[in-house]
């Protein structure tokens, strides 16, 4: 397959209606030419020529494509692997493996996940089915793990899939089920095996990934419904949760509520909110797709702008408008480094760091 080289156009460069003049600083753009429409955007480390480069992946209809930076504005697509049936929805990035992506097909659901492999050594490829069905949520895991939610006629399973080295199943476990539909997965930071999710209904709950024991079914209230978990992590007994609002209302006192954190304590299943994070004054959307990485999140709201917040200081810090009358679509915070990449449906992906 041909290798395609970028550049990015200096004239072609948004510029960052900052709240933090500097806050954001845009160091490189690509763009993928195959006509389809862009869904997702990833970064990962991947061997080229025996060295690991900090790669990323695009996600169109009907084609995913790695991509290796050359110098600060040059990418080159390495290769593509291509899809004729079923559309691609979502990259599902798992955080600790090399030289494989998995990958979520379907229409409006997801109906297959994929395992995809390229060796620039070996001159080869493969796609590797890895579940099938009426799937509901996935989440890549460490240690090579990948869980995800699927209905049956009957009931709902749980199922936590280890890959191997050629992108199969290596081992199948069950956590135990649960009634309610899962929205979203969460590994929670330093507590070891304990898997995170949300229902619905607005529960969330809580699996020991060792015995696939259910621990914990907490209800968070209704004040926002279909709420999506991003993070979770736990402190001295506590858990602490950032949370997302899509289907908040857009005008309150205190703006408009796009993430917030909450505190759980798991034994007595109370939940108290710690911090709204809302959108600055004169500022509208609600919540339509976003990512959190360490202290900050970044969402793409229904205005077409991208809001983004630190967590630790409580509101937000920059703001980027739609550019050449094409809105953003989707956000994500890279796997490799602290940059943060920003998508439109046009195939043009931006790369911002923060300063």
């Amino acid at each position: 397959m041909k290798k395609q080289l970028f550049m990015t156009e200096i004239t072609d460069v948004p510029t960052c209606d900052t709240l933090n003049p500097g806050n954001l600083q845009l160091v490189s753009k690509l763009k993928n030419p195959s006509g389809s429409c862009s869904v997702d955007v990833s970064a990962m480390w991947w061997e080229i020529a025996g060295v690991k480069e900090p790669c990323i992946i695009t996600a169109c209809e009907y084609a995913i494509s790695l991509w290796k930076p050359l110098d600060i504005w040059q990418w080159e697509k390495m290769y593509s692997w291509h899809f004729t049936e079923v559309p691609v929805l979502q990259i599902v990035p798992m955080p600790d493996v090399c030289n494989l992506v998995c990958v979520a097909l379907g229409n409006l659901e997801i109906q297959e996940i994929r395992v995809l492999l390229w060796s620039s050594d070996a001159k080869s490829e493969n796609q590797v089915l890895l579940s099938s069905g009426n799937i509901q949520a996935v989440l890549g895991l460490t240690k090579r793990r990948l869980v995800s939610s699927s209905r049956t006629l009957c009931d709902q399973q749980v199922e936590i899939v280890t890959i191997a080295e050629n992108g199969g199943s290596k081992e199948k476990q069950f956590l135990m089920p649960i009634e309610e539909t899962i929205q979203t997965f969460a590994e929670v930071q330093g507590m070891q095996e304990a898997l995170l999710g949300t229902t619905i209904m607005n529960n969330i709950v809580i699996w020991n990934l060792k015995t696939g024991q259910l621990l914990k079914k907490i209800y968070i209230g209704d004040a926002y419904q279909a709420s999506i978990c991003h993070k979770a992590y736990s402190e001295m007994g506590l858990l602490f949760v950032v949370l997302s609002h899509p289907c908040a209302k857009e005008k309150e006192p205190s703006g408009s509520p796009v993430f917030q954190l909450i505190v759980i304590n798991p034994k007595t299943a109370l939940s108290m909110g710690v911090m709204l994070y809302c959108l600055p004054q004169g500022q509208a959307g609600r919540f339509l797709e976003g990512d959190v990485k360490d202290n900050f999140a970044a969402a793409v709201l229904t205005s077409g702008t991208i809001a983004i917040w630190d967590l630790l200081l409580g509101h937000c810090t920059a703001l980027l408008p739609p550019v050449s009358d094409q809105n953003w679509s989707f956000v994500k915070w890279s796997g490799t480094d602290s940059h943060l990449l920003a998508g439109q449906k046009d195939g043009s992906i931006f790369v911002y760091v923060i300063s």
